[in-house]
């Protein structure tokens, strides 16, 4: 049976390279059809494999690699096998939608290369998460990040290269900054397994281990989207095709933060108070930035490219949460943060996919990105509603939804925990739930924003211009089921990611208990629905009823009327002002010429980042200056440049003995 599984495992990632390969046969859609039912056979063999390794988490499927002085072994554990799962799953979805969605815009994309990009691109994550050496790590790390550039720039218009150059030199930045980890720590060895490298961890001196933890902490975050390195994400994912973006937010940003933990947990020895409270504190910014600019942006991917920066945030805010009560001591609270991080993980990939395959309806339906230009979407895309109210309601941490109950079960951790009798330990619990209890208020006025003002109330802009294919819908629709059966069985998968290899003990979870479970409020908000709706139709039986507009005031409404985002968030951006730093114009007009009083305002809304003012537009300005005063050095003397690389030769021989 082992022998079988890892077989399994290996045809999951066979399968993915005969996606790419069929993908490449041409234009016709046979090619295009062949290569998205690869990609679904190679996440139904990726699921079932993850599911041998949790059913029996002990025993892990491996695969080993030969070369001539080089081996590298493919293992999967259960650690892997969670994210593998995942990565298998929305593959399986992005499939399935991927076949009427591409079709729909065939004239846009290069439809062979689009789908042997994505093949690529899976194929990267599948090799990150199963390489337990370093080199191969590397080298699933670089086909992932290689692959996601060209993806970005599928529509080869201005906005998607300046979007994908800008996280080329962001991706690779922190390409980099892992390598550099990676060799420090072995020595300058990168033919070395994970195991070795952590024996090697717990014998380094600690200036190597802060090194070497700033550089992972880089490398991994601004892959996942933290801030301030996180500036490429909301340019990319409006950028690339909706099915991309629901890829590299569902589950690109969970590979890289698997690579953290992974590191954390199974390579360097405990970090300390310090770099735990820099983690804490980096994902507490990072969750606030990203839900007060979800609030206020009026793109539809954009906000959904802020919302997972603050779900990012959040997840991180866990992590630097769990090592710092590892280090002080509180056993409890450390594997209550570590699981609660894992399981927001996994509901994140679940509902953010869907929302981006929600975006990509929506927007091929309207022919906008822009919120304010729709409306009245749930009459006439009803289905689509359904399951987009769904997602939203998960995305704001809402019960009876995955999310909820990983935050509940992290704030109930932080709740127990304030007992301690240390007042930096109290200061910090404290002020972290005040704050993730601001942000999960925000979060949910960005979702009600994002849903009532595109699907409620009259149409702002135009007619529909193409409904959702049927494979669309299914995959929106399962991945809205997916997040509510999370939410009802949290108490085993809670159990499952907790019981075995994250932490030192089994952990007991209160959601698990009588405190809260989750399919007691399920049944109670089905029982509420259903009251409500018996007392609607027995008071509603009146002989003549007919259906009438709102009242009017003797005017008729239109929807120029309407809440729009930018005054929906208007309370928000007032508030916070001095962070969000929005430059407001307004231009009056008059309606009446006999009437001056009567006037017509246009409110334009600039949304300005502080980390591009302040940051990396003036360090692109100040390396652009240094780069016209290097260049003097090409002066056209070949005699000049031959010196220059004797004098590099001479200190690289110098360097290396």
């Amino acid at each position: 049976m082992l022998w079988l599984s890892e077989n399994i495992l290996f045809a999951s990632l066979l399968f993915t390279v005969l996606s790419g390969v069929i993908a490449l046969g041409g234009r016709a859609l046979v090619f295009h059809k062949l290569s998205q039912i690869l990609l679904v056979v190679s996440g139904i063999l990726g699921l079932s494999a993850s599911f041998k390794i949790f059913l029996a988490p002990e025993r892990g499927l491996q695969i080993l690699v030969e070369f001539a002085e080089f081996s590298p072994v493919f293992q999967l554990d259960l650690f892997g096998a969670i994210f593998f799962s995942l990565i298998s799953f929305v593959s399986i979805l992005c499939a399935i939608y991927a076949r009427p969605y591409v079709r729909s815009y065939q004239e846009t994309y290069h439809v062979p290369s689009l789908n042997a990009l994505v093949a690529a691109f899976v194929l990267g994550m599948q090799i990150v998460i199963l390489s337990h050496s370093t080199l191969a790590f590397m080298t699933g790390w670089e086909v992932m990040s290689i692959a996601s550039f060209f993806l970005v720039l599928s529509d080869r218009s201005q906005s998607a290269i300046r979007a994908a150059l800008l996280y080329l030199v962001m991706t690779h930045l922190g390409a980099a900054a892992l390598l550099a980890a990676f060799l420090l720590l072995s020595q300058g060895s990168l033919f070395i397994d994970f195991s070795t490298l952590a024996s090697m961890a717990w014998i380094a001196p600690s200036w190597l281990l802060w090194t070497c933890f700033g550089l992972f902490f880089f490398g991994f975050g601004s892959k996942a989207g933290i801030a301030p390195f996180h500036v490429w994400l909301p340019e990319a994912h409006p950028a690339a095709p909706s099915h991309i973006s629901a890829f590299m937010s569902g589950v690109m940003l969970k590979v890289a933060i698997y690579g953290f933990l992974r590191v954390l947990l199974f390579i360097l020895p405990p970090i300390g108070t310090g770099a735990s409270l820099v983690v804490l504190g980096v994902g507490l910014l990072t969750a606030l930035y990203g839900v007060l600019y979800a609030v206020v942006d009026r793109d539809f991917k954009r906000t959904l490219a802020f919302s997972s920066i603050e779900n990012i945030g959040l997840i991180f805010a866990m992590i630097g949460m769990a090592f710092f009560a590892a280090d002080r001591g509180l056993d409890g609270l450390y594997q209550t943060a570590i699981v609660a991080a894992v399981f927001f993980t996994i509901a994140h990939a679940l509902f953010k996919t869907g929302l981006f395959l929600v975006s990509g309806v929506v927007v091929r339906a309207v022919h906008t990105r822009n919120i304010e230009m729709m409306g009245g979407l749930a009459k006439r895309l009803p289905g689509l509603s359904i399951s987009f109210c769904v997602l939203a309601l998960a995305a704001a941490s809402l019960p009876p939804f995955g999310p909820f109950f990983g935050e509940w079960i992290f704030f109930q951790g932080l709740l127990q925990s304030f007992s301690t009798t240390s007042p930096l330990v109290s200061a910090v619990l404290i002020f972290t739930f005040a704050l993730l209890a601001l942000v999960g208020g925000l979060a949910i006025f960005a979702m009600v924003k994002l849903f009532a003002l595109s699907m409620l109330a009259e149409p702002r802009g135009k007619e529909v211009h193409e409904l959702p294919a049927s494979g669309e819908l299914l995959s929106i629709g399962v991945c809205a089921v997916a997040v509510l059966v999370l939410g009802i069985y949290a108490p085993t998968v809670l159990t499952l990611i907790g019981g075995v290899s994250l932490t030192a003990s089994p952990v007991e979870l209160a959601v698990g208990s009588a405190t809260i479970q989750p399919s007691l409020i399920l049944w109670l908000l089905i029982g509420c629905v259903f009251l409500v709706w018996v007392g609607r139709r027995l008071v509603s039986r009146v002989e003549h009823e007919r259906e009438y507009h709102g009242w009017d005031c003797g005017q008729p409404i239109n929807a120029s009327m309407e809440y729009t985002a930018t005054a929906f968030s208007a309370p928000i951006r007032f508030f916070f002002r001095l962070i969000l730093r929005t430059k407001k114009q307004i231009e009056t007009r008059p309606v009446a010429a006999t009437n001056p009083w009567i006037v017509s305002h246009t409110s334009t809304l600039n949304l300005r980042s502080i980390w591009m003012d302040y940051g990396y537009i003036p360090a692109g300005r100040f390396l652009l200056g240094t780069a016209q005063h290097v260049k003097r050095i090409q002066s056209g003397n070949v005699r000049f440049y031959l010196l220059l690389i004797f004098v590099t030769l001479i200190l690289t021989l110098w360097i290396a003995l």
